[in-house]
């Protein structure tokens, strides 16, 4: 998919789970440099160079992600959704649903999103989920028959605490049978795993989750979840290469683009294009180019020089793992665990 930054603002910046949070930083400069919003004209250009680049055609047509900060605080967004509805059917929103009322102008837009087409999806934020995301989600299910859910979790208690939510939202409302066996059988898995080694590796959770699927259909309505370990930021915005649930494992990242194969493209506000695993907050130098800036001919130009880039930084990386010397940082300006 092509995740596309339409928005630097969020409500929840600095606050309960997101005081570190991992995208605040790259957003900053637009703060006062450039303003908080991207803006339908530089969503029009966006849209058009992506219609002549077959790679990002491909991306598009997949999905285009719309995201920040928080989305729905960009007054164009219905507007920016309808431009990339030009270039693809298959448009959502990412939303944080920490919203007061359905008479707010965020939810409004949202409802807009919906009714045109799009799917709009959830971060949950227990500390919200009673007061806002969960009268809104239920609003929500009434406009859509799809549903993405992330669970951004800080230890195994707390992600099973976030799926009990997930399991009593959807048993409360009947008709969803097979999305609640679905989270059963999360947390199932996720309490014998407490039980033998509440202290566990990520190997150990992996091993023990992995074969649960990450989709559930009860009839037109289809349920997706991603369950996201959280990881701490440092002063420059920079992610840790070890997550907070797992601190003795450092995170690998398989690159596809090392390969020749891009599957994600994040777009910047400021049209930076990085690689599909990076956000902004892992500081991978190589670029892909500038959606805003740079004709076609460069952007393929630039996809073909940073992979090159990055296949000759994931080659030191590899012999820095075997040597024993894994988190030192290459020239090359690629992660140290990028593999």
């Amino acid at each position: 998919m092509l995740s596309i930054f339409v928005e630097a603002s969020c409500n929840r910046y600095e606050r309960d789970e997101c005081v570190e949070c991992h995208v605040f930083e790259p957003l900053t400069p637009h703060f006062n440099a450039e303003g908080w919003h991207l803006t339908a004209g530089q969503a029009r250009i966006m849209a058009d160079k992506i219609g002549q680049v077959e790679v990002l055609q491909a991306l598009a047509r997949q999905e285009i992600n719309l995201t920040g900060g928080e989305a729905s605080q960009n007054p164009y967004i219905v507007e920016i959704f309808k431009i990339f509805q030009t270039v693809t059917p298959h448009v959502c929103l990412h939303t944080n649903l920490e919203i007061k009322s359905r008479r707010s102008p965020r939810w409004q837009r949202l409802e807009a999103i919906a009714r045109l087409g799009g799917r709009i999806d959830i971060t949950l934020y227990p500390t919200a989920w009673e007061a806002y995301q969960k009268p809104l989600l239920a609003a929500l299910l009434e406009l859509q028959n799809r549903l993405l859910v992330n669970l951004v979790f800080f230890d195994l208690g707390d992600l099973d605490r976030q799926l009990r939510l997930m399991e009593e939202f959807f048993s409360q409302r009947g008709a969803f049978g097979p999305v609640v066996s679905l989270l059963q059988d999360y947390r199932a898995r996720l309490s014998a795993l407490r039980a033998a080694r509440p202290h566990c590796r990520e190997a150990d959770y992996t091993a023990r989750m992995g074969e649960t699927g990450a989709f559930a259909r009860a009839g037109d309505f289809v349920f997706g979840i991603n369950l996201l370990p959280a990881f701490k930021i440092d002063p420059a915005g920079r992610r840790a290469m070890t997550s907070l649930p797992f601190p003795q494992d450092p995170y690998l990242l398989t690159c596809p683009a090392v390969r020749g194969s891009i599957d994600i493209m994040t777009i910047q506000m400021n049209g930076e294009m990085t690689p599909c695993c990076d956000v902004g907050n892992l500081k991978c130098r190589p670029k892909f180019g500038n959606l805003l800036t740079d004709p076609p001919e460069d952007l393929l130009r630039r996809f073909e020089a940073a992979r090159r880039i990055m296949q000759s930084g994931v080659e030191k990386n590899r012999e820095n793992l075997n040597q024993g010397r894994g988190g030192e940082w290459v020239a090359e300006g690629v992660p140290p665990y990028c593999i």
